[in-house]
């Protein structure tokens, strides 16, 4: 016995053959990449980490120079129900904070204020050791500088009002050049 598939039977199977394999093409990137929205990361310049019962969240060093003062900003958050003393330590200056029980603690905040004798060069980072009740973790906190105009009144010291004029000058143009 001898089985005849008609033309529409075999058109229909082509089409739906062709849609598989053009949907397959069109959405297999993710069966074999990580899917980039499921990722967790810092969404600003300070780092995010947990240490212990503490969440530190965008920490940063706001210096004017490399080897001048720095001053932390960020967020330091308590989920105990008790006061946690969190101990930062960068190029051997060790820094205390005081975080009250489940709630946080606004470095940007002047009465929050903590600068350290030196932290290192602007858009780099530097190793910390941040310690909470007993646990300890090393994190690399990034160092800015006053570049940027929303960190600027962070800049122990005071930041220079130019230090972003090179980042609109055009002196090729003002020659005539391109």
């Amino acid at each position: 016995m001898k089985f005849a598939a008609s033309k529409a039977t075999v058109r229909k199977a082509s089409v739906a053959g062709l849609a598989a394999v053009a949907l397959l093409g069109a959405t297999g990137c993710s069966a074999i990449n990580q899917q980039a929205t499921t990722l967790q990361y810092a969404p600003s310049d300070g780092i995010v980490a947990n240490v212990g019962d503490a969440e530190l969240r965008n920490i940063a060093l706001i210096t004017a120079a490399p080897d001048a003062e720095a001053r932390y900003i960020g967020t330091l958050s308590s989920d105990s129900g008790e006061p946690l003393e969190v101990s930062i330590t960068v190029a051997g200056t060790q820094t205390r904070f005081n975080v009250p029980a489940e709630e946080s603690l606004i470095l940007e905040d002047p009465a929050n204020e903590q600068i350290i004798p030196s932290a290192g060069r602007p858009g780099t980072l530097v190793d910390a050791t941040v310690e909470v009740d007993g646990e300890s973790e090393t994190v690399g906190i990034t160092i800015l500088d006053g570049t940027l105009e929303e960190y600027r009144e962070f800049v122990p010291g005071g930041a220079d009002p130019d230090a972003d004029d090179h980042l609109y000058a055009t002196p090729a143009a003002e020659e005539g050049g391109h």
